[in-house]
């Protein structure tokens, strides 16, 4: 009975969480804004959230994966521990401060996953509480919207860069993350919509979705705007190809199928006829000048001089207020490992700050190689991380944490791949597509743009997704074995 409690009290607290993750961002906001505090509301709530999933995941349940996971916990915990104390001995500068809010933030991540996979493979009606937490999201994307808008029409929005583009981010401190939050988190609310809209009568549903979309656009980030696109796309080509099949095998298709074909595909018109006024267009197409300048640079010299950053850091300022962007490039001069002036734009510097820390790398000792340099790693006077989350979590956490961090996605991976092989078309409905989708969005922006897998605020939605990922997979292999 007390096992039930606890469980029925964790679902009840994650549900207010997610509503309540926008908040937590504004609140941040404004309190930098005003008192420039390093410790903020948002930072606290989600460091006693994490402290509780921890409590869930020891003792508020009986999963039959709890062994796992705490196997798991204990492994990454000693690994990380392992790193930090020689790190602390070894390191030319050691801040603590930076180090373990560094690890806070890793850890929140894996986690935030073993306690909701914990969650899903304890309740009995799964479908009943993944739309919960689908509404949830929902609820959570048009708090972002509306606050969005009334930011703009008071004039009070804070810009999304500094120079060059144009876009709004609100009362956020980082467009970056709001880009990341709408691209991982528009496939799940697609999912919400498409569920509720059973009747032409009920295309209001859609409203939350455009507000999204809206948002997307008028950030002015690429991220956000092609999640929306790419998504839009792929949902509308699955069910015109599922469309397609039950005509060619002359039986009944989905329920309500022709209804969300036709709907999607308004949806889709809408998005592109709205695009070509937004913020994201202009700084698109910005850049595909800029790369086009380059080749035509590239292709009249010797292809000499760095270029500079397209701004997509923003203020140039790291989490722990130290500069980064042109400023730390310019500190670190020419040196890049890739040449070429397309992924020099697209990457704004990034390549600089791979070649900077892989040299360290490269010096380390094998301890240091195995259990990582820790925080932008053997750093003595440029402080600066990658962010590209996979770079940067190997260099800070070395081969042993990395392997360990990436177990969750290498686990969906074999799942996944098993599946497809044998039943193809289940694992394939458009649904299961879309929280694909979203997926394949957290991880590309972590690859490519970093902040996702060590920022609290956008990892929430990433393990959401690979959580309603891995119970859909595992109800479909349990059904084969059944079978």
């Amino acid at each position: 009975m007390t096992g039930k409690l606890n469980r029925e009290h964790f679902e009840k607290l994650l549900l207010i969480f997610i509503v309540f993750q926008p908040v937590l961002d504004i609140l941040t906001y404004f309190s930098i804004q005003s008192f420039d505090f390093s410790l903020t509301i948002g930072i606290v709530i989600r460091v006693l959230f994490m402290i509780g999933a921890v409590w869930f995941i020891l003792f508020g349940n009986n999963s039959d994966w709890k062994k796992y996971v705490i196997t798991y916990l204990v492994a990454l915990a000693a690994v990380l521990s392992i790193g930090l104390i020689y790190n602390f001995f070894t390191k030319p500068v050691f801040n603590p401060f930076l180090e373990l809010q560094f690890i806070a933030k890793t850890v929140y991540f894996p986690i935030m996953l073993s306690a909701y996979l914990l969650l899903f493979t304890t309740i009995d009606k799964v479908s009943f509480v993944r739309m919960r937490i689908l509404k949830a999201i929902s609820v959570a994307m048009i708090i972002i919207a509306v606050s969005f808008f009334i930011a703009i029409l008071t004039g009070t929005s804070s810009e999304t860069y500094e120079w060059n583009k144009f876009g709004f981010k609100g009362w956020f401190n980082s467009g970056n993350e709001i880009g990341s939050i709408i691209a991982i988190a528009f496939p799940l609310v697609y999912i919400y919509t498409l569920n509720k809209v059973d009747h032409i009568k009920k295309i209001y549903y859609f409203i939350p979705l455009a507000m999204i979309a809206l948002v997307s656009i008028l950030l002015g980030t690429k991220v956000g705007f092609f999640a929306v696109l790419g998504a839009s796309i792929i949902v509308f080509a699955s069910y015109l190809i599922y469309w397609v099949i039950s005509k060619v095998k002359k039986k009944q298709g989905e329920k309500n199928l022709h209804l969300k074909l036709i709907t999607s595909l308004i949806f889709l018109i809408i998005f592109l006829a709205a695009t070509p006024f937004s913020p994201t267009f202009s700084n698109v197409s910005g850049d595909v000048g800029q790369i086009n300048e380059q080749r035509e640079t590239t292709q009249d010299s010797d292809g000499d001089g760095m270029e500079e950053g397209t701004g997509d850091n923003e203020s140039g300022l790291q989490d722990d207020g130290t500069k980064g962007g042109d400023d730390a490039a310019a500190a670190l001069g020419e040196q890049a490992l890739i040449e070429s002036p397309i992924l020099k734009i697209i990457l704004s510097s990034r390549n600089i700050y791979y070649a900077h820390i892989y040299d360290m790398y490269v010096e380390a000792d094998v301890i240091q190689k195995t259990f990582g340099m820790g925080y932008a790693g053997n750093y003595e006077d440029i402080r600066k991380l990658i962010e590209m989350d996979f770079f940067d979590l190997f260099f800070s956490f070395g081969i042993a944490g990395i392997i360990l961090i990436l177990i969750p996605f290498l686990f969906v991976v074999a799942l996944f791949l098993k599946l497809l092989f044998q039943i193809p078309g289940e694992i394939l409905h458009p649904q299961n597509i879309l929280i694909l989708l979203s997926i394949g969005f957290g991880t590309g922006i972590a690859f490519l743009a970093g902040h996702v897998l060590y920022a609290p605020a956008v990892s929430i939605y990433l393990a959401i997704s690979l959580v309603l990922l891995i119970t859909n997979m595992l109800k479909l292999n349990n059904n084969i074995k059944d079978s």
